[in-house]
C-alpha cells in the first residue's frame, strides 16, 4: 500500500490499492459477495470510471475468492487505483477542537444547544472567549446543517423579549425557517422571541383543545402556540396577540405559509389592554407564555375568559427544589384575590431548565 500526496498543499492524500473494476448495474451485487469474503478495503470510497465502478479491496482475490466472483459477475477488471481515505467527521466538539482549546478548558465546552432552523445559539463560558471563533467554526464542522453559530449575550429582556446575540462563525443574517410538528416559522432571533425547547410542551397544549373553542395566545410570539393549536384542530378560533411589531410581522407571514388565516387571528397591541376591549369576555382558553411577567397579567387573563369560566394555561420560573403544590396553592390564592376560583389543576409539570437552580413551571388550572 502506498500513497501519493496531492500536488497542491491541502489536497487529501490518495492511497494506492487493489480495486476492482465491475459495471455499475453489478455493484450491489460485488458488495455484497465483497463483504461476505472480506475483501472489500473500508475506510475508502469506491470511484465511478463512466459506466465502471472501482471498489477499494484489501488484496486481490485468489483461489476460491476468484471463482465465487466470476462466476457471480462475469466479467471484471482487477487492478490497483488510487482511492481517496473517508475521512470521519467528528461527533463531539472536544475531539473537533482538541490541541486548539487548552485541555484545562475543554470540559467547559458547551455540550448541547439551542437550534431554531440552521442557526445554534450556545452559551460560553467567560473562560472560553478568546476561542469563541474557533468553537463556533467546531460546531459548524460537526452539524453541516447549522449555518450560523450565534452566543448569548445576556438575558431576554425588555418588552419585546429580546437578547442580544454575537456571531461566532456563519454569515447570512439571523432570519432562518424553523421547524416543528409540521409546521414552518420564519423568524428573525435578534428580533423576537423563540425557545425551540418549548416545542413538546407547545404541542401538549395543541393537543387539549377542543373542536369549536375560543383560544387567546396572549404573548403569541411568532406562533408556534397559535399556529400548532389551529393545524391540529381546524374547528377553533385562535386569537394571536404580541406587543412586539417584529414579532406580529413574522405571525402574519407564518399564518399564511401554514394555511391557518381562517382560524388565526394576529394581533398587534398589549394583551392587558387588549382584554378589556376587543378579546373581553371571549376565551374558552388562554395561553400564557410569558413566566417572567405572567402573574401580573392574571386579571387580564380572567377578564378574557367567559364568564362561564374555562382554562389558563400559565408558565412561571421558579427554584429548581420547587414544591409543585405550593406552586398550585399560589396560583389559586392569586385567582381568589381576583374574584374567581379554581375548579381544578389539570396539570403542574416542570417543562424545562431555564439556568442553574431555576426551571421554568406549566400549570393548567379550570377557573369557575
Amino acid at each position: 500500500m502506498t500513497t501519493s500526496e496531492g500536488r497542491n498543499r491541502g489536497t487529501p492524500a490518495l492511497t494506492q490499492l487493489y480495486g476492482i473494476f465491475v459495471s455499475l448495474q453489478k455493484t450491489q451485487t460485488a458488495l455484497r459477495l465483497l463483504k461476505r469474503l472480506e475483501l472489500k478495503a473500508n475506510g475508502y470510497n469506491m470511484r465511478r470510471e463512466g459506466e465502471i465502478a472501482v471498489i477499494p479491496l484489501i488484496d486481490a482475490p485468489t483461489g476460491q475468492a476468484e471463482t465465487i466472483l466470476r462466476k457471480e459477475l462475469g466479467a471484471f477488471q482487477i487492478r490497483e487505483a488510487l482511492f481517496d481515505p473517508i475521512h470521519a467527521r467528528p461527533t463531539n466538539l472536544r475531539d473537533t477542537l482538541r490541541g486548539v482549546v487548552p485541555s484545562q478548558l475543554a470540559s467547559q465546552l458547551p455540550r448541547s444547544f439551542d437550534v431554531i432552523g440552521d442557526i445554534a445559539i450556545i452559551e460560553l463560558s467567560t473562560k472560553l472567549e478568546a476561542y469563541s471563533a474557533e468553537v463556533g467554526r467546531g460546531i459548524l464542522e460537526i452539524n453541516p446543517h447549522l449555518r450560523l453559530v450565534l452566543r448569548k449575550s445576556g438575558e431576554v429582556m425588555g418588552r419585546f423579549r429580546t437578547r442580544e446575540l454575537h456571531v461566532l462563525a456563519g454569515a447570512d443574517g439571523m432570519e432562518t425557517m424553523h421547524r416543528e410538528f409540521g409546521c414552518r416559522y420564519n423568524l428573525d432571533v435578534s428580533m423576537v422571541y423563540f425557545n425551540p425547547r418549548l416545542a413538546h410542551e407547545r404541542h401538549r397544549v395543541a393537543e387539549r383543545v377542543s373542536q369549536g373553542e375560543v383560544v387567546v395566545d396572549m404573548f403569541a410570539g411568532v406562533g408556534p402556540y397559535s399556529i400548532l393549536t389551529a393545524r391540529l384542530q381546524p374547528r377553533v378560533r385562535v386569537y394571536a396577540v404580541d406587543i412586539n411589531p417584529s414579532a406580529v410581522k413574522y405571525l402574519r407571514d407564518n399564518i399564511l405559509a401554514n394555511g391557518v388565516a381562517d382560524r388565526v387571528v394576529p394581533l398587534l397591541g398589549d394583551a392587558g389592554e387588549l382584554a378589556t376591549g376587543t378579546l373581553h369576555g371571549t376565551a374558552d382558553r388562554v395561553i400564557m407564555n410569558l413566566p417572567s411577567e405572567a402573574e401580573h397579567y392574571l386579571g387580564a387573563a380572567l377578564q378574557t375568559l367567559k364568564t362561564s369560566g374555562g382554562v389558563i394555561h400559565f408558565y412561571k420560573f421558579e427554584p429548581r427544589d420547587v414544591v409543585l403544590s405550593s406552586v398550585k396553592e399560589r396560583f389559586r390564592t392569586s385567582i381568589q384575590s381576583l374574584n374567581r376560583d379554581v375548579r381544578a389543576f389539570d396539570y403542574c409539570e416542570v417543562v424545562k431548565e431555564i439556568a442553574a437552580g431555576r426551571v421554568q413551571v406549566a400549570l393548567d388550572a379550570v377557573i369557575n
